[in-house]
């Protein structure tokens, strides 16, 4: 019997994931022809999307590469990864670092899988000139292939029906119609993206919301937030939006990673339309939390 979404385990690790609190957030998805979502980074939101028919897309060639090769030829993609991690076992750790310099000079998707699987803590960090290069995490030997492939029949179970695309966002939100519900979930204002290092335009994308509003589409967004004593306080107009609420999902890699403090982080959520008072009732008790309908506004 399939695995429930609930307890899917990630394909492809991704820091800012919405992994753990994709449950939740699902409850704040409506109906609707076509689900969207342009910054999929991890998909975590993906299995829980409710629309059958969705559209994903990321900025970042590989990662689009492997979502396609999970969705079309998930045996491969597993024999792939066993391929490299059986080298890692028996060679050690310059396995990884050859498999890194041959990644960046060719971009192949199966190499950038086992990467992400055996680098530091698992985070996709690229240079300033495009390469990845992240570490090998010296006291993990990376997730076993047969647990991986489980993992990844799962997911190509709740992708068939996902279109994945390499474009800028905008050229995916172009063809949001009436009636479609779009998940964003883009960088914090003002940072740069990890691929190209541009910084995120708020006002273009300020622009694309508005839009999505007069054409008749539903949106949520996952935006500014706070990690321990970092504020990422980026507003939206108060007209793009009408109801506001927050969640915690989870606590900076980064930090951990540098092993100063470990700070939880809250984002905002916001939705372009009013939601029921029973859906935010499920949504909060999902959440544990009384703040969601004090965050309803009026337009």
């Amino acid at each position: 019997m399939k695995k429930p979404v609930s307890t899917l385990k990630p394909v492809i690790k991704w820091s800012g994931s919405k992994r753990k609190v994709a449950n939740q957030l699902s409850y704040l998805i409506p109906d609707g022809n076509t689900y969207f979502e342009p910054f999929v980074g991890g998909g975590s939101m993906l299995p829980f999307r409710k629309i059958k028919q969705g559209i994903a897309n990321d900025i970042i060639p590989e990662l689009v590469e492997l979502w396609i090769a999970i969705k079309n030829k998930p045996e491969k993609t597993a024999y792939e990864y066993n391929i490299r991690w059986e080298r890692l076992q028996k060679e050690g750790h310059q396995v990884y670092y050859e498999i890194r310099d041959k990644f960046n000079n060719t971009k192949n998707c199966f190499d950038f899988l086992f990467l992400t699987r055996t680098c530091v803590n698992g985070l996709i960090r690229y240079n300033s000139k495009g390469e990845f290069n992240n570490s090998f995490h010296l006291t993990r030997p990376g997730i076993n292939p047969k647990t991986l492939k489980k993992i990844i029949l799962n997911w190509n179970y709740y992708l068939k029906h996902v279109e994945f695309h390499n474009l800028d966002y905008t050229e995916v939100l172009a063809n949001v119609k009436k009636n479609d519900f779009v998940f964003l979930d883009p960088p914090y204002g003002g940072n740069k993206d990890r691929y190209t290092k541009k910084a995120f335009d708020l006002n273009i994308f300020f622009k694309e919301l508005e839009r999505l509003n007069t054409i008749g589409a539903k949106w949520v967004l996952t935006f500014d937030g706070n990690a321990g004593k970092r504020k990422y306080n980026y507003e939206l107009p108060r007209a793009l939006y009408q109801h506001k609420t927050f969640i915690k999902t989870g606590n900076s890699p980064f930090t951990k990673m540098m092993k100063t403090t470990v700070d939880a982080v809250y984002e905002s959520v916001y939705l372009n339309f009013q939601p029921s008072n029973k859906l935010l009732l499920n949504f909060d008790q999902q959440i544990g939390q009384k703040s969601a309908l004090q965050g309803s506004l009026e337009m």
